[in-house]
């Protein structure tokens, strides 16, 4: 309980100080001529640090948020993936935000359908999402096939919704403050879908909370209704489902409040590799291949969460410096940054850390090859402006 309090209250200094503004994610947009929508679609986007420096082989998990037009919690969500990212808790993700507003949220997520219309405003988003989103990311954005839907209120339903639907294709489930009895489903045919072991081929997580307070009161009371029906049944082994009441918390604070316990919990497995490495394998006297071993903990959470996960520059930094600056083992700390770079090949930090190690190492033919190559990498940069470029540059002076 401490560790979230603590979280909430960096989340809520960063947030004045920073704005919309990420620390390891970007603040973009990306139109879509939907054929299913019948329109175009503006949708936030943030991408990794790391993204633009990749390997074509790295790949991406993605994180599709609903009711982005929330100009106040929607960036508490963003800034709480940002800060677990940048503390190896998660891995790097495609974030989505998916905004709606007063004339098409309740369509978008109901079984209403306009006049001669042969399909709801439900079965709309979900074909936009999953025939038209979806693809797109994978395509163009390096996106993987590990999905994660979250949804507030009536887009909590669309989550529900949708795991009776798509379960096959959704990895985490996130509903805050949803309910299931409003068509087309029920909390009843919701129940059957979930008992069904054939419906989950593949490992999903169900998160769904609600406040304590008056406000939440029906949400309450259909989550614990859900709650009692997944804790004395039978369920398949691949589903897991987590509920979480929230106290106090109202409607509002409940979307985004709930937001960094569930992603801590469903990328748990991703979090545990560097606690485990700082409390009990650094602590060994000496450690046989590091790098193997690293690269087999990458392996076990792959096999854990059921996608295959990439290092985080956390691990690759925290790690290279332990054994380069501690362990006085700098050729380890070298294979570290160099696993990093296979991931990541154009990341210029990585080269400023090969210079450094490679300068202690005595071997000036090594450090002047890196920064040439760091030089090139910055040159060729279209992210920054030159200005920035001749200020990166100094690093190597």
């Amino acid at each position: 309980m401490k560790i979230v309090k603590l979280i909430i209250i960096v989340l809520f200094f960063t947030n004045i100080t920073l704005g919309q503004n990420y620390l390891g994610y970007s603040n973009d947009s990306l139109k879509i001529k939907s054929v299913f929508l019948k329109e175009t679609v503006s949708l936030n986007l943030h991408i990794p640090e790391t993204f633009n420096f990749s390997a074509k082989s790295t790949k991406y998990p993605i994180t599709i948020i609903f009711d982005s037009q929330h100009e106040r919690t929607y960036p508490q969500i963003i800034n709480s993936i940002d800060l677990l990212t940048n503390e190896s808790q998660i891995p790097e993700t495609i974030i989505i935000g998916v905004p709606f507003n007063r004339n098409n949220r309740y369509y978008l997520t109901s079984s209403q359908k306009n006049k001669n219309d042969s399909l709801s405003g439900i079965e709309r988003m979900e074909r936009f999402l999953f025939n038209e989103l979806i693809p797109k990311l994978q395509k163009e954005f390096k996106a993987n096939d590990y999905i994660t839907l979250v949804g507030h209120s009536r887009t909590a339903f669309l989550v529900n919704y949708l795991t009776t639907k798509q379960s096959e294709k959704i990895d985490i489930a996130i509903a805050l403050s949803g309910f299931y009895n409003n068509k087309p489903l029920s909390i009843e045919n919701f129940k059957s879908y979930i008992s069904d072991s054939s419906n989950f081929p593949n490992k999903f997580r169900y998160y769904f909370t609600a406040g304590s307070t008056l406000e939440e009161e029906t949400y309450l009371t259909e989550c614990k209704d859900v709650s009692d029906y997944i804790f004395k049944t039978e369920m398949p082994k691949n589903f897991v489902g987590n509920f979480s009441e929230n106290k106090n918390a109202n409607h509002m604070t409940n979307y985004w409040v709930s937001a960094p316990a569930i992603f801590m919990d469903a990328y748990a497995n991703y979090n545990s590799i560097l606690n485990n490495w700082f409390y009990i394998k650094l602590k060994k006297d000496t450690i046989e291949k590091p790098i193997e071993e690293f690269k087999s903990d990458l392996e076990q959470t792959s096999k854990n969460l059921g996608v295959e996960v990439n290092p985080n520059l956390t691990h690759i930094f925290s790690l290279a410096s332990s054994f380069g600056y501690e362990k006085k083992d700098l050729q380890t700390a070298i294979d570290f940054i160099k696993l990093g770079q296979k991931y990541y090949p154009n990341y210029p930090d990585f080269d400023l850390e090969l210079i450094e190690y490679y300068k202690l190492l005595n071997n000036l033919k090594m450090s002047k090859y890196y920064k040439t190559e760091y030089r090139n990498k910055v040159m060729s940069r279209r992210d920054i402006s030159e200005r920035q470029k001749t200020k990166l540059l100094k690093n190597i002076e």
